[in-house]
């Protein structure tokens, strides 16, 4: 071949390799994604259009060094690198096919701490067959790094390979502290490298430490009502006929708020459009985005709280997203005050099936809890209708109310027919996953004292203007979620309830003082200053309603919106899609 016998014939053969690989690299990236680079270019000023030139310069100063680094490498591990390498531009390209954009540091850090069903989901839900044309070019490209000469000796590789290194590190070091994460970007593998750096530079720049403490104050007796918090997965709050949607989602939730036992809150603004953020506002009543100060590190968590109102704490894990990782630090690191953690591995043991049951089993364990005593805190992650929607609710009549609807690992299809399928399939999974969740917890309780706040992380997009993702971008669809109490017929504590006020607009950071005011714990108890709560807020609050999207601390990309009063006339609602059967089961 006449290019690899051109490498070998340069006085530096692994340079010459590296800096043409990138040069293609370049040209093909600008050819595949011309529309981000003329978006880039199109509204720059000529100092803007200078930074820019010598961003490119230092990002593709970075492609060539990073394919230096391969070329040094002896030739059967060169082969498996760039295979690795293959895999990575495909998974990439795939998320550009979908999020319009490559992954940053906050989505490799969920692709991190996740379960290992969330990811293969999320790989699933974003891959596409089409991926393989855009990723050949690429492919060719890097299979020219094949025929470079590798280094004769160990010493070699690593005196030659030394100042790459440092320049990749340093590199990203500096657009870390200077420029947005999803700014720009010249080709897969360098932005992959860029975001996994990222992670590692915002985990050395988070906070670490104990929590702040609570006063010390004399041991409460064990209340004589129990408390269950459940942060559900994905529900959107407008595909709930609690919420006027035209289908019967939610008939036994309605059948509650027609007997008193169902306060509806309406329609909540998440924290964000991604999980762990949300989940880190909502257990520690932090109020500002981004977390720049590490609030939701140093407050103290919502377990805290309720160990010293005398509850016993639980936290039912099912869908190991926010908690999970910080729980394996417990005691006296990231979250105290937690009695016991019940998790998959906890449902197993007791010969509960999730796979069958789904979030019915968790309904079971809790109203088991509750007959067995009183004075109990559960906080509820559930796994709720995390895409693919499909694998949410039982293949039986009862359940497939609503058809057509998706295979189990159908990828989302915008048009017409495929958003039929697409809303159908949710909107069995919400029929299930919430409503008959209450059904099997309310019927299943027969000790009546308690209540339970509901809410969810985030809602979906469900493909309105064509997306082809669920969440984990700023659309306000995502921060469309659900919020409710239910009480039991014997609640202590239901003229509370009854004392909310009419017309109220309600956001993800009035939670945590809500539950403070059901613990009833004193002013002097809580040590910071959090959101109203639900039962302190009137018709004029909430005029604007925050959400976040992206990186928690304000590390690398991420993008502060609001939901504004009156909100625009296509938020907080959803529609079906087309004539599906049975819109007005009931």
């Amino acid at each position: 071949m006449f290019l690899p016998d051109a490498f070998h014939q340069t006085p530096h053969p692994r340079a010459a390799s590296a800096l043409v690989a990138a040069l293609l690299s370049v040209l093909a990236d600008s050819v595949l994604r011309h529309r981000e680079y003329r978006a880039l270019l199109a509204l720059r000023t000529v100092a803007g259009s200078m930074r820019f030139l010598g961003l490119f310069a230092l990002v593709f100063l970075q492609v060539a060094a990073l394919f230096y680094l391969v070329t040094l490498l002896p030739w059967p591990l060169r082969v498996a690198v760039l295979l690795f390498a293959v895999f990575l531009v495909i998974v990439q390209l795939s998320y550009w096919l979908t999020l319009n954009q490559f992954m940053t540091a906050t989505d490799l850090f969920l692709a991190l701490t996740v379960s290992g069903n969330h990811r293969v989901e999320a790989i699933l839900s974003f891959f596409t067959p089409r991926v393989f044309f855009y990723a050949l070019p690429y492919v060719l490209v890097l299979s020219l790094l094949l025929f470079a000469p590798s280094a004769t000796t160990f010493r070699e590789t690593l005196t030659l390979s030394l100042l790459p290194a440092l320049y990749l590190v340093a590199s990203n070091y500096l657009l870390f502290r200077r420029v947005p994460e999803r700014s720009f970007h010249l080709h897969p593998l360098t932005s992959f490298l860029r975001a996994a750096l990222c992670c590692r530079f915002e985990y050395h720049h988070t906070y670490h430490g104990p929590r702040d403490v609570l006063p010390d104050v004399s041991p409460s007796p064990r209340p004589l009502d129990s408390l269950i918090y459940v942060i559900d997965e994905s529900v959107r709050g407008s595909n709930l006929s609690l919420n006027g949607y035209p289908r019967a989602t939610t008939p036994f939730l309605q059948s509650l708020e027609e007997r008193g036992l169902l306060k509806n809150l309406g329609i909540c603004v998440a924290a964000s459009s991604f999980s762990h953020v949300s989940n880190a506002y909502l257990l520690t009543g932090h109020n500002t985005f981004p977390d720049q100060d590490f609030r939701t590190g140093k407050n103290p968590t919502i377990f805290d709280y309720a160990k010293k109102m005398g509850y016993e704490t639980l936290y039912i894990d099912v869908n190991q997203i926010y908690l999970y990782s910080l729980l394996k630090a417990a005691g006296d690191g990231p979250v105290r005050g937690l009695d016991r953690w019940m998790n998959d591995k906890t449902f197993k043991d007791l010969n509960i099936d999730l796979e069958t049951t789904k979030d019915l089993g968790v309904a079971r364990i809790i109203s088991n809890l509750l007959n067995k005593n009183s004075g109990y805190f559960i906080l509820v992650n559930k796994r709720g209708l995390h895409f693919h929607y499909r694998s949410s609710y039982p293949d039986d009549p009862a359940s497939v109310v609503w058809q057509p609807v998706m295979k189990a690992l159908q990828a989302i299809d915008p048009s017409e027919a495929g958003r039929e399928k697409l809303v159908n399939t949710y909107d069995n999974g919400i029929r299930f996953q919430v409503d008959e969740f209450f059904r099997e917890l309310v019927t299943g309780t027969t000790h009546k004292n308690y209540a339970v706040l509901y809410t969810s992380d985030h809602g979906q997009t469900l493909s309105e203007h064509g997306q082809a993702y669920t969440h984990m971008k700023p659309d306000p669809e995502i921060v469309d979620v659900p919020e409710f109490i239910v009480s039991g017929e014997k609640y202590g504590k239901q003229a509370l309830l009854d004392g909310i006020g009419p017309g109220i607009r309600v956001s993800h950071l009035n939670n945590f003082a809500t539950l403070l005011d059901l613990m009833e714990v004193p002013l002097s108890l809580r040590v910071r200053t959090y959101e109203k709560s639900i039962f302190a807020l009137t018709a004029e609050d909430n005029s604007e309603r925050p959400y976040m999207s992206g990186s928690l601390h304000g590390f690398g990309d991420y993008v502060v919106k609001s939901i504004s009063s009156p909100a625009a006339a296509d938020w907080g609602v959803s529609r079906p899609v087309g004539t599906g059967s049975n819109d007005c089961e009931n």
